[in-house]
């Protein structure tokens, strides 16, 4: 099945049948992460010096090391590239050089690496354009950025109008968002994008069947359209299916589908669609949000805690809930919470980065973590199988 289709269908069952460890030698780093990132099954972290590590799926070369075998420990990229950002999507990864210029690697069945071709690359290729980047979001089967002149591009699919710029053809570089907006961060994950401009406005745009674009009615867009209401954003992210930011005063609101709870916002709703924002529950001021496929995770601001709302099928909420069960469309109960839950472990985070079945957090003493599913080795901590799961961070092999 190609990937844009498994994205399209849903990410709760993702788990194919693999194999043990196959000997895979445990090489330590050098210093220190700066930053770690999920994708759907693989991860991505920086270390100190800007050289980039991956490692879990590699079907497609993800993980950037030439080749297409799955690693359970942190693997080098392969090049000299130094980054100062990366952004991991469904089956592919991007990062940021130091020198300001864009480089994708995995999957390009449509485009979504940026270098005109659909070809896949098992190492880092160059986004063509010729542009100077401020910061990119690596998606479903899309990719999305912001050049150094606060403008947005997007390149890739375009079934949805996800790329923004007014049309639903795929791109095969980056192509700019209609509008011309001035924008400080962008979003993407499967079908929608969401971006937060220097103002503090929020805008979404791509599919919007459980009002994931925050407009107040249900009609797709393949341009950005303002998020309802008056608020002023600091931050902003997009899930499957649903979005979230946080507000001025630092508190959460999101919208769009809530079938596992995933908007945050406890009883107060039910388990349907929401078109404009809705706060979430709890007096919590939030320092950043990072919205995961049928789940949300979240730094509170105040203690640095982690904590983790939505589907919990496969522990990636870092929290054991029994008793806790949400129903889908199909009447099948899974674990679940409608309101945040601190993550297990008492430790205090910088950053959380959530995706389909697995979520990392880097610590405030540079230490990444992961918990959820491990089927391919996306924890990082030398296991990989089907039967593979953590409610616990673990903490990811090799680091000082």
């Amino acid at each position: 099945m190609r990937l844009k289709t498994w994205y399209d269908a849903g990410l709760v069952a993702v788990v194919a049948l693999v194999t043990g460890c196959g000997g895979e030698t445990l090489e330590p780093l050098p210093s220190k992460f700066q930053a770690v990132v999920t994708g759907a099954i693989h991860t991505c972290g920086l270390v100190t010096d800007g050289t980039a590590y991956c490692w879990g799926k590699n079907d497609f070369g993800q993980v950037g090391d030439g080749s297409r075998r799955s690693h359970v420990y942190p693997t080098p990229v392969v090049g000299s590239i130094r980054f100062q950002r990366l952004s991991a999507g469904a089956g592919h990864t991007c990062g940021i050089s130091t020198a300001g210029s864009a480089y994708c690697w995995g999957f390009n069945f449509n485009g979504q690496l940026g270098d005109g071709t659909l070809t896949d690359r098992s190492t880092p290729v160059l986004v063509d354009g010729g542009k100077s980047w401020i910061t990119l979001s690596a998606g479903g089967s899309y990719t999305c950025g912001i050049a150094v002149d606060s403008l947005a591009y997007c390149w890739g699919w375009n079934a949805s109008g996800q790329l923004g710029d007014g049309t639903n053809t795929d791109r095969l570089e980056p192509t700019p968002v209609a509008g011309g907006l001035k924008f400080r961060s962008v979003h993407a994950n499967a079908r929608h994008t969401c971006a937060l401009t220097v103002g503090g406005q929020a805008y979404c745009w791509g599919s919007n069947q459980f009002g994931q674009l925050g407009t107040g009615n249900t009609d797709a867009s393949n341009t950005p359209m303002l998020v309802s209401g008056t608020l002023t954003w600091i931050a902003l992210d997009a899930g499957f299916s649903h979005s979230c930011g946080v507000a001025s005063d630092g508190s959460g609101y999101c919208w769009g589908r809530n079938h596992f709870g995933q908007l945050g916002a406890g009883d107060a709703i039910g388990g349907g669609g929401q078109t404009q924002p809705v706060p979430m529950t709890g007096a919590v001021a939030w320092a950043s949000l990072d919205l995961g496929a049928y789940f949300s995770c979240g730094i509170q601001a105040q203690s640095a805690s982690a904590y983790c709302w939505g589907y919990n099928g496969s522990g990636q909420l870092g929290v054991d809930l029994p008793g806790s069960t949400c129903t889908d469309e199909s009447g099948i109960p899974s674990q679940c919470s409608r309101a945040p839950v601190t993550v297990t472990g008492g430790l205090s985070f910088a950053t959380v980065s959530a995706h389909t079945q697995h979520t990392c957090g880097l610590s405030i003493d540079g230490t990444a973590y992961c918990w959820g599913l491990g089927s391919d080795g996306q924890l990082g901590d030398g296991r990989k199988g089907r039967q593979i799961f953590t409610i616990e961070p673990v903490r990811v092999a090799g680091q000082p």
